[in-house]
């Protein structure tokens, strides 16, 4: 019998909440994916998971860790989640909200870290949420900012 190939190790990946992120950051997980044997996951808010899940060819393919998000917590219309509806005045707000993420994203490392008997091996973000770096940091892993162009 052939045993699966073991994961050399995992990168998270922690996009900022907009289209022009996301989509980006997807690619770049496919790709990271395509030439290693990382687990990958992409952690965000739920509508935007649920953008992702119905993003990929296969459920295996990367995994998504679903943070929960509302909206209105955070002075945002209901169920926006995003820029892609959200008007221009509330981008802030949209910025601000990111902030309450950052315990989620504490606990998912540590999960990860629990589970695999080490931290990720990296963590890759916006430079938008800086905050991820310090999370990571503080965790024991590797980050890496990225700047969407």
């Amino acid at each position: 019998m052939v045993k699966a190939a073991k994961k050399k190790g995992h990168i998270v990946m922690v996009p900022f909440m907009a289209q022009g992120h996301i989509i980006p950051f997807l690619a770049l997980a496919r790709q990271i994916q395509q030439r290693t044997n990382f687990t990958i996951t992409i952690a965000n808010t739920p509508l935007n998971i649920q953008y992702l899940r119905s993003a990929l060819s296969s459920p295996n393919e990367i995994r998504l860790a679903e943070l929960p998000f509302n909206s209105t917590q955070h002075g945002l219309p209901p169920n926006i989640e995003n820029t892609e509806k959200l008007p221009l005045i509330d981008i802030i707000k949209l910025f601000h909200s990111s902030l309450s993420l950052e315990a989620l994203i504490r606990s998912l490392t540590s999960q990860i870290t629990i589970e695999e008997g080490q931290p990720p091996l990296c963590t890759i973000s916006n430079v938008i949420l800086g905050w991820v770096n310090n999370v990571a940091k503080s965790l024991g892993n590797f980050t890496a900012l990225s700047s969407v162009a």
